[in-house]
């Protein structure tokens, strides 16, 4: 049976947290279940040599993915609200600019597949009633920008 990391499991070890040129590292910490059978999630940082750990957000989700040339980092964010409950928002980090930007969409449960140039592609609710998410992040709505350091 070939692992594929998901939602409700992935881990440090996984080859899609590193970025396309081997120089940083999206590492998460206390990984939890967000409820009694849900996804995970749990803080996250950014890591690379000879450089001090950056926290990207206190409640990250995965699997995180890369964007092809490695500046760019797609990280489903959880977050909870008494309107909608628990959902999960793309957040953008920007190796470069230090930033990370959340969009104002909402999801249930995203498992993120591609990141190509500005379109972030995967699947919304895997296990009830998916939905395909191509996602332009020049298109979407901005929820904030958060500058990291």
């Amino acid at each position: 049976m070939t692992y594929k990391p998901n939602p409700w499991q992935f881990h440090n070890t996984d080859k899609a947290l590193v970025s396309p040129d081997g120089s940083q590292k999206l590492v998460y910490y206390d990984l939890s279940e967000i409820a009694m059978g849900a996804p995970i999630g749990g803080p996250c940082f950014l890591e690379s040599d000879g450089h001090p750990k950056i926290k990207i957000n206190d409640w990250c989700a995965g699997p995180p993915f890369w964007e092809k040339a490695g500046r760019l980092l797609a990280v489903p964010i959880w977050t909870r609200n008494t309107e909608s409950g628990i959902t999960q928002r793309i957040g953008i980090v920007d190796t470069h600019k230090l930033t990370l930007t959340v969009f104002k969409k909402k999801f249930r449960v995203l498992d993120l597949r591609s990141f190509d140039r500005t379109i972030v592609a995967g699947y919304d609710s895997l296990l009830h009633n998916p939905e395909k998410v191509l996602f332009d992040i020049e298109e979407e709505d901005t929820e904030a920008i958060v500058q990291l350091v």
